[in-house]
């Protein structure tokens, strides 16, 4: 069966004495050539279209094409390049770099394109050949009438169509005149003619292939009785630049990139307890849910939520206000018309859209795209255009958890006076992107809409196009026709100048010192100190900065993590009982090493080391006892290098050497405490029942 293609076409590159140039101020007839098939080439590869090209080179040394080998002596100078193929960054790299010494005919080079469509293309199927001529016609073509008439009725006949790029055809005056016969071929087959600026022009940026837009049809339900047939078809859809990529593995010896070879990559699980290999039948799978594994076994597919089939369901009708922008998720839009064929079906869709623009509401549908898919929820509006176009517009509705809400200060009413209203109408009249250039311009409206292209798209094929034929360079910045697109046009710009002088003397604006807000920092006693003998007359000359805030001036209500040896302090000096400064800064030294954010745990054991002298002082008990169960926390926690930092500070509980309160002393202190700790304490599981035990051991 005949692959089916959507163009074919054959660049007839005239690379002759001809196309060269002396005067090397300008670019030479070659050079212009050779960068337009640049471009035609690079826009079909970025298209990613199903066309193939092919590349004869007229007036080249040799002479390899078909009707060469058969009628030898005739058809010299023009070489098949490149056959009929899909385009590629490898026919760009091929391109001759310089014109040869001889010259073609241009006429028999055409034949040649014809007979190897007719006679050597085979196996695609095709409607639209097409010959792509790029000569200057200063070499002469030896031909008569009815040679010219045969050629093109049969140029006819094949559905051949034949271009000139390069060459103005349709001057009055013509340098030779053998031009005339190919104005008649181009008029006859239904071509264009175009210089290379306007080629080049056409050719600036990138653009996708045309694809015809293929229908989802499904029955639009009102209710359990209605039932109406459409065709739901794509009009916006954020896509990607590049669907598809070829992986390719890149040899580290030459550098050149491979698509046949790839990286063979093999999974093993491996049991950790033993080290053994599962193998696949011996797998269940799960999924993870916070730290835990939660098995998904087959017979639980049978719960798993069903959306059902393909299907368009109407929920309900509401107002159309309610139905706000910043409810649209912004996904795409559809439209939605009768089932093509159905008059019936086009009917009701007509009647259900005037229904709704009559009554300004909106329809709440959800769509179930197909079998398995999520449902989603839409939005049905109705659209009217002025050539009779109705049909019903679809749009996605954002859920409840993705809508932000944001909350913006109150604006004063300003009352404005008809002098600063005229202002602001002129400066909008002034700014009409409709009338935006002028009549030297083919269009006179700026970025129309559906017309304006993507600056970073058109920017991204620039750098997939370089990087394929400068691997090892740099990536460009954006060319000057990108960053076109961000200037204001220069009539519109002219235009407001005036008018913005003379809104900023209707409207005198004030600046608005924006108010930091302070950060409560504590400062130690030496920074009071030296703060407070700063020189005032020195400070006004330096530079703004954020001066310690005073411990008096900040309200400490607990200690906290942040500090917590100097909130100690601070709520010692405001005189809190000291069984509270214990208990609060106890649970702020836990909280550290539970965190251990630092990764040394050096805040905590300051504070530690704070605490357990403030202890010594007084009742040491306190300390003694936190500590004890701070141990057997760590320890069930499994963190013994805490229980070493506490012991190599000399951290441990305070004895009685140094206060005769403690119950310990200097030789079994430590000793005992952890003998007691391996032991069962009281709040083991010994006495929590097994029924217990089972019900924690089984979540």
């Amino acid at each position: 069966m005949a692959q089916k293609v959507d163009q074919a076409t054959i660049i007839i590159l005239d690379i002759g004495k001809n196309t060269s140039n002396d005067d090397k101020s300008e670019k030479s007839f070659f050079e212009n050539a050779i960068d337009c098939t640049k471009r035609i080439i690079e826009r079909k590869i970025m298209s990613q279209g199903k066309d193939l090209l092919g590349i004869l080179l007229l007036g080249s040394k040799k002479s390899k094409n078909n009707l060469a080998e058969q009628c030898p002596g005739d058809f010299k100078r023009i070489e098949l390049f490149i056959d009929l193929e899909t385009p590629s960054w490898k026919m760009i790299r091929d391109l001759p770099t310089a014109p040869t010494t001889a010259k073609g005919d241009w006429f028999d080079a055409l034949i040649v394109a014809a007979d190897y469509f007719k006679n050597c293309f085979s196996g695609y199927k095709t409607q639209n050949r097409r010959i792509i001529l790029m000569t200057n016609f200063e070499s002469s073509s030896k031909l008569d009438e009815s040679q010219f008439e045969r050629v093109l009725n049969g140029f006819k006949e094949e559905d051949f169509q034949v271009d000139v790029i390069g060459y103005d055809i349709y001057t009055d005056t013509y340098k030779y005149d053998d031009v005339g016969y190919i104005r008649r071929l181009v008029d006859g087959t239904n071509g264009v003619s175009a210089l290379f600026d306007d080629t080049m022009r056409y050719l600036v940026f990138h653009k996708r292939r045309h694809i015809n837009p293929m229908p989802w049809n499904v029955d639009l339900c009102i209710g359990p009785n209605i039932k109406i047939p459409v065709s739901s078809y794509i009009r916006i859809k954020d896509e990607s630049v590049v669907k598809s990529w070829t992986k390719a593995v890149r040899d580290p010896v030459t550098g050149s990139a491979s698509t046949t070879e790839a990286a063979s990559k093999k999974t093993w699980y491996i049991n950790p307890e033993n080290k053994d290999v599962i193998k696949s039948p011996e797998l269940i799978k799960g999924f993870h849910y916070g730290q835990e594994l939660i098995p998904f076994l087959d017979v639980d597919k049978t719960l798993l939520y069903n959306s059902g089939s393909k299907s368009l369901t109407v929920y309900g009708f509401t107002d159309a206000k309610r139905v706000q922008w910043h409810n649209l998720n912004g996904d795409g839009l559809s439209y939605i018309f009768g089932r093509k064929g159905d008059k019936k079906a086009q009917e009701a869709v007509r009647i259900l859209v005037e229904c709704l623009m009559e009554s300004n509401l909106v329809g709440i549908v959800r769509r179930v795209y197909n079998n398995g898919n999520a449902p989603r929820m839409y939005v049905l509006m109705p659209v009217i255009d002025s050539n009779d176009y109705v049909c019903l517009s679809m749009a996605g509705i954002c859920f409840k958890e993705e809508i932000k809400y944001m909350a913006f200060p109150q604006i004063e009413k300003v009352t404005c006076n008809k002098e600063q209203v005229d202002a602001f109408k002129d400066l909008i009249k002034a700014m009409d992107l409709t009338n935006a250039y002028n009549d030297d311009y083919d269009d006179n409206e700026a970025f129309p809409i559906a017309e304006t292209i993507s600056p970073s798209i058109q920017y991204v094929l620039d750098c997939i196009a370089f990087r394929a034929m400068n691997p090892g360079k740099p990536l460009p910045p954006p060319r000057k026709d990108i960053m076109m697109l961000f200037k204001v046009p220069e009539l519109i710009e002219k235009n407001t100048v005036d008018i913005v002088d003379k809104l900023k003397t209707l409207f005198v604006l004030k600046k608005v010192e924006v108010k930091k807000r302070n950060k409560q920092v504590v400062a130690n006693n030496d920074e009071m100190v030296s703060s407070s003998k700063t020189d005032e007359s020195i400070v006004n000359d330096l530079p703004k900065v954020d001066l310690p805030v005073s411990s008096k001036s900040v309200k400490i209500k607990s200690i906290g993590t942040v500090d917590p040896v100097n909130d100690y302090k601070a709520l010692k000096e405001l005189g809190k009982p000291k069984k509270d400064l214990i208990s609060e800064m106890t649970n702020a030294i836990e909280s550290l090493f539970h965190s251990n954010l630092d990764g040394h745990c050096t805040k905590a054991l300051d504070a530690m080391k704070v605490l357990r002298t403030e202890s010594i002082v007084g009742d040491p008990s306190d300390y003694n006892n936190w500590l004890r169960n701070l141990k057997i926390e760590l320890l069930n926690r499994k963190k013994d290098d805490v229980i070493e930092l506490i012991k190599q500070k000399q951290l441990n509980y305070i004895i009685k050497d140094e206060n005769i309160l403690s119950k310990y002393d200097s030789n079994d202190g430590d000793e005992s405490q952890f003998y007691e700790m391996d032991t069962a304490p009281n709040f083991t599981e010994t006495d929590i029942s097994t029924e217990v035990n089972d019900f924690f051991n089984d979540m």
